[in-house]
C-alpha cells in the first residue's frame, strides 16, 4: 500500500508542478527550436524534466529511509540536473558535460562494495568496475539520444523504474533503491501527462540525463543484487535502437556526434505519421520485458533470448513501417 501511495503522490507532484513550470515559461522564450534532430515543428517549451526530477527526489526523501547509497546517487543526480539545465539554456563545454557524465558514473559504481561484482563475477573486479562505468557513461547518453518523439523518454522510465520494483517485489527481497524507483515511475507516469502527443513541454537534458543516470544506476544495483539477465533486460530496447543506430552511422561514414533522425523510433514515426502509435508499442515491448525481467529470476539464459526476440521484433515493426529507404534518404523526403 506504501508502494503505491508514493506513485500516486509523486505521479501528482510531477502533474502540478511541471503544469506550474509550464505556465511559468509562457513567454520567456525557453523553448525547444526545430532542428536536423528534432521531430516537432515550431517552438514548444522545454526543461520539463526539472519538476519531474524534483518530484522524484522530493518523494524519495519525504517518504522512504534514506540508505548509504543514496549518499552516492542522489547529489550527482541533482549536479546533473543543474549542469544539463544550463546546456538546456545555453550549450555549456564538451569537457564539462562528459566530465559530470563520468563523475557520476564513478559515483554510483563506487556505492558498490569493492565485495560484490557487477557483472557476477565473469570479470576481475578492476575490469568489472571499468566495463560498468564505461556502461553507465553510454546509457546516460543514449538516453539522452532517444528522447526524440513525445512521450517516448517518459513511457521508458516508467517501465524500467517500476520494473526494478516488482523483480525486487518478486524475488521476495528489499532494496534501499525500491523508494526512489517507485518515485520516478510515479513522476515520470505525471510528466506523461503534459508529455503525451502533442507535447505541451519537453523533458530537455535536464530531465533526459539525470533519468539515464537513474535508470542506469538501478540496473547496476540490480544486477549485484539479484540478477544480470533481469538488468540486461529492462532498458534492451533503448539500448538496441540507440547502439544500432550509431554502429549503422558509423558504417556509412557519418559524424555520430551531429544532430540527426535515424533512429528506429524516428523514422517509424515520420513513416506513419503519429508519435503516440510508436510510444504505445514502445510501451507493449517493454511491459514484455518487464514480465521477461521476472522470469529471468528462475530462466536467466530462456528471458534473455525471450527478450531479445521482443526487441527484434519491435525493431522490425519499426523498420518495415519506415520502409527501405536508407535514414539519410528518408530524412530528405
Amino acid at each position: 500500500m506504501y508502494e503505491v501511495m508514493t506513485v500516486l503522490i509523486t505521479f501528482v507532484a510531477s502533474v502540478v508542478l511541471t503544469h506550474v513550470f509550464i505556465r511559468v515559461l509562457d513567454g520567456r522564450g525557453v523553448v525547444a527550436e526545430s532542428n536536423d534532430r528534432s521531430m516537432h515543428a515550431g517552438q514548444t517549451a522545454t526543461g520539463g524534466g526539472l519538476p519531474l526530477i524534483a518530484a522524484a527526489l522530493a518523494g524519495t526523501v519525504a517518504l522512504w529511509p534514506l540508505a548509504q547509497v543514496h549518499a552516492y546517487l542522489l547529489p550527482v543526480a541533482a549536479l546533473l540536473a543543474i549542469v544539463s539545465f544550463y546546456d538546456d539554456l545555453k550549450p555549456v563545454s564538451r569537457l564539462l558535460r562528459f566530465g559530470t557524465h563520468l563523475l557520476a558514473a564513478i559515483s554510483c559504481v563506487a556505492s558498490i562494495h569493492y565485495a560484490q561484482f557487477i557483472f557476477q563475477g565473469w570479470l576481475p573486479l578492476w575490469l568489472d568496475r571499468a566495463v560498468a562505468v564505461f556502461a553507465l557513461v553510454w546509457f546516460i547518453n543514449l538516453f539522452n539520444f532517444m528522447d526524440g518523439i513525445d512521450g517516448i523518454a517518459g513511457v521508458e522510465t516508467v517501465f524500467i523504474a517500476s520494473g526494478f520494483a516488482i523483480v525486487i517485489a518478486a524475488a521476495g527481497a528489499t532494496s534501499p533503491l525500491t523508494g526512489l524507483a517507485l518515485a520516478m515511475a510515479g513522476a515520470a507516469g505525471g510528466f506523461l501527462f503534459w508529455n503525451w502527443h502533442p507535447a505541451r513541454i519537453f523533458l530537455g537534458d535536464v530531465g533526459s540525463v539525470p533519468l539515464g543516470f537513474l535508470c542506469g544506476a538501478l540496473m547496476i544495483w540490480l544486477a549485484v543484487q539479484h540478477s544480470l539477465s533481469a538488468a540486461l533486460i529492462l532498458p534492451l530496447y533503448f539500448v538496441a535502437d540507440a547502439t544500432i543506430t550509431i554502429l549503422m552511422r558509423l558504417r556509412r561514414g557519418e559524424k555520430i556526434w551531429e544532430p540527426h533522425r535515424s533512429h528506429f523510433y524516428q523514422r517509424s514515426a515520420r513513416a506513419v505519421g503519429s508519435h503516440a502509435v510508436v510510444v504505445r508499442r514502445v510501451a507493449i515491448c517493454n511491459a514484455v520485458l518487464v514480465a521477461l525481467a521476472v522470469l529471468a529470476l528462475s530462466m536467466p539464459v530462456t528471458a534473455f533470448v525471450l527478450a531479445v526476440v521482443c526487441v527484434g521484433g519491435l525493431l522490425a515493426w519499426m523498420e518495415i513501417a519506415s520502409g527501405t529507404a536508407l535514414p539519410s534518404e528518408a530524412e530528405a523526403a
